[in-house]
């Protein structure tokens, strides 16, 4: 028997995947181009690096501030599961690779307040930013066409993103993957 809190999210995931669809499906000309360039996306070319959230003060964080580390982008929410069950396993990584140009980031398909809860609960070492439409356009962008969270993305130092990832990434491969990058 399911909980009310299982129906919940499924339904939170199911709205996220329509949603997702329907974006795909709307999205302007240069990000259907920007996702389908040879399977590979620029992060400079298309103006990825341009795009900006806010912090957990309200503050807007342009992700250009990155450009020039090894990026971890990774989309999230507080009510995803799988999202967080992953990210002790990124506060590890970004920990481990904290002398190197390595950057992890999270972007959250939330409101502030439970993000910085949850942000405090787990002691996050790395930038999270929060957002709602944008969130998901800026994961159309680089290739979530299903809009599912989590999503992560691992751009190098040039821009180029090199790898995407749906669904939950397990620490031993994501940090195969940086390594693979540095």
């Amino acid at each position: 028997m399911r909980t009310r809190g299982q129906v919940g999210v499924f339904f939170c995931f199911c709205l996220l995947l329509a949603y997702g669809g329907y974006k795909v499906g709307t999205a302007p000309d240069d990000i259907r181009r920007a996702t389908s360039v040879g399977g590979h996306v620029d992060f400079k070319d298309h103006s990825l690096a341009d795009w900006s959230f806010d912090d957990l003060l309200g503050q807007p964080r342009h992700m250009n501030e990155w450009v020039g580390n090894v990026l971890v982008v990774n989309f999230w929410a507080t009510w995803c599961l799988p999202c967080r069950r992953e990210i002790p396993g990124f506060i590890a990584l970004q920990d481990r690779f904290r002398d190197q140009p390595v950057q992890f980031i999270g972007i959250a398909f939330d409101a502030i307040n439970p993000v910085r809860i949850y942000a405090d609960e787990l002691d996050i070492n790395y930038p999270l930013l929060v957002g709602e439409d944008n969130v998901i356009e800026y994961m159309v962008s680089l290739g979530n066409n299903i809009g599912a969270l989590p999503f992560t993305a691992l751009i190098a130092k040039d821009g180029k993103v090199l790898k995407t990832h749906q669904g939950e990434w397990s620490e031993s491969d994501v940090e195969k993957a940086i390594s693979a990058a540095l």
